[in-house]
């Protein structure tokens, strides 16, 4: 299947399964203020997916500006995808888990997630808590993590769906695109989820090595937007201020953090002929910038489940293979 074709068919499947799940207005409570620009990618595809639906965004908000506002039980809640559902960054789990026992009565949408566990308890901790829950819809970004859900979160509507990145609009890659060079990428993660087995030695003089730039070097917005984040932490028991400077830190983040960083990644990667990659969404924006892409696995596998599961029809994406 070629480039266009596939890239059409997993944004039918999004859209196709998500869209009924969200007949009215919305809510996005945990979006990624933070340098993890695949993960903001994600978030891009978000925003350009609801602005398909027929409801309202009524707001969007991290874990440190969201207020649990009082919500009408119509209003669906939808949670940030990821690679972050289990342990192995159990802060945003927490936070899921504390949305999903003070809404009750609101639909939750769990956009596509891989999970990981190491903590065999904590699995049945979180299953506990969620099968609890009456509308709660977990999405599943691979055949592993639907298989593991399946088992053992089976009380939940378990769908299997593509990572939201690749709803991301078309004219938003092209309005950033940069002319193609003859360099080539080895984008090598700095973060626990690296393989150290796996880091390639000598990759040659026509690569360059990095990571995403906001993890060699502090990022200007998120240095702007982390005062008002401090800040609306310290004044969560101060409801009018806080409110006030939750308001402001969304704001900015929507412009500083969702717009810039995918403006960012799109110029950063672009250029490149070439990417061997041990991070996700480096693959699927190569993939949707049509740049050749060879992958390497990440602690928890994600790289394979998710090409195994939707690419295997393609050459888009093949594993690495050390030449030496």
């Amino acid at each position: 299947m070629d480039l266009n074709s596939k890239i059409a068919e997993l944004r039918a499947s999004i859209y196709n399964q998500l869209s009924p799940l969200i007949p009215g207005d919305y809510i996005l409570m945990d979006a990624p203020y933070y340098r993890n620009v695949g993960d903001v990618l994600i978030w891009e595809g978000i925003h350009d997916f609801c602005r398909r639906l027929p409801g309202r965004n009524l707001g969007t908000s991290n874990m440190t500006t969201c207020l649990f506002p009082e919500l009408s039980p119509d209003v669906t809640i939808l949670l940030t995808g990821g690679g972050n559902f289990g342990d192995l960054w159990r802060i945003f789990q927490d936070f899921r888990l504390e949305i999903v026992k003070h809404y009750p009565n609101n639909r939750i949408v769990m956009l596509p997630q891989s999970v990981w566990y190491e903590n065999p308890n904590l699995i049945k901790k979180d299953a506990e808590i969620m099968t609890n829950h009456t509308d709660l819809h977990l999405c599943a970004r691979d055949a592993y993590s639907f298989k593991f859900f399946s088992e053992h979160f089976k009380e939940c509507n378990i769908l299997l769906v593509p990572d939201m990145a690749f709803f991301i609009n078309p004219d938003t890659l092209k309005k950033y695109r940069k002319k193609t060079s003859p360099r080539k990428l080895y984008l090598k993660r700095s973060d626990k989820e690296l393989v150290a087995d796996t880091v390639i030695s000598d990759i040659g003089e026509v690569f360059d090595i990095h990571d995403w730039k906001p993890f060699e070097k502090p990022d200007k917005g998120l240095a702007f937007l982390q005062p008002l984040l401090s800040m609306a932490y310290r004044t969560r028991n101060k409801p009018t201020l806080s409110k006030l400077t939750a308001i402001l830190a969304n704001k900015i983040a929507d412009k500083l953090v969702r717009e810039r960083m995918v403006r960012a990644g799109i110029k950063f990667l672009s250029p490149y002929s070439e990417i061997i990659t041990t991070r996700l969404h480096t693959m699927i924006l190569g993939i949707l910038l049509g740049i050749p892409v060879k992958i390497i696995d990440n602690k928890t596998g994600k790289l394979s489940s998710f090409s195994d599961t939707w690419l295997s029809d393609t050459d888009l994406a093949s594993p690495y293979r050390d030449r030496s």
